[in-house]
């Protein structure tokens, strides 16, 4: 009896490398071993006044058009702006403006958005004068906001992030609930 044909396609290791493939292995083990893809942040990258400002896009739970504000009688904290309606849902506006020490916009431009924080049905929206987008950043390259910069912006800055061609503050969507409820009541 004789032994049964052997498979054409012989399992790699069964057979001896030729010469190119084992020059090609041996180069690939000889080169520098690449970065691993770096950690990347989407951020919501956003202008008011003349500063720009960035927050996680995870904690946005939507972007709108303004719409009419109706203060709150009794209400007069600056960062307290009032209520907001959108699709339905009265919404608590504040004013990141007077939060973060920023100069107040005369008028609305016209390209102002209201940015809504989330979580649904706990939401605070607040108005900017322009959305710019989202961005992937490498959270690598986040660096901690000098004090002058944490202290200075109402300490709703943890991070800067350079995002086209200039610093974008990251901010901390807790901190900036945190002021707007402490102004809220």
């Amino acid at each position: 009896m004789t032994p049964p044909a052997r498979p054409t396609t012989e399992p790699m290791i069964a057979r001896p490398l030729a010469d190119a493939a084992l020059d090609e292995q041996t180069a690939a083990l000889a080169a520098p071993i690449s970065e691993a893809p770096r950690a990347q942040a989407s951020l919501l990258v956003f202008r008011v006044a003349v500063e720009r400002f960035g927050l996680p896009a995870t904690a946005v739970e939507r972007i709108f058009l303004p719409t009419p504000l109706r203060r709150v009688p009794h209400r007069h904290q600056p960062a307290f702006r009032g209520l907001v309606a959108h699709e339905g849902e009265i919404v608590l506006a504040a004013s990141i403006e007077r939060l973060l020490d920023l100069p107040a916009a005369p008028t609305p431009a016209a390209t102002s958005r209201f940015v809504m924080l989330g979580p649904a049905g706990r939401g605070w929206a607040f108005e900017v004068d322009e959305v710019e987008g989202v961005f992937s950043v490498p959270t690598g390259d986040m660096r901690p906001a000098p004090m002058t910069v944490a202290r200075g912006k109402g300490t709703a800055s943890r991070m800067l992030v350079h995002v086209e061609g200039s610093d974008v503050a990251v901010l901390d969507p807790e901190a900036l609930r945190a002021g707007w409820e402490a102004a809220a009541t």
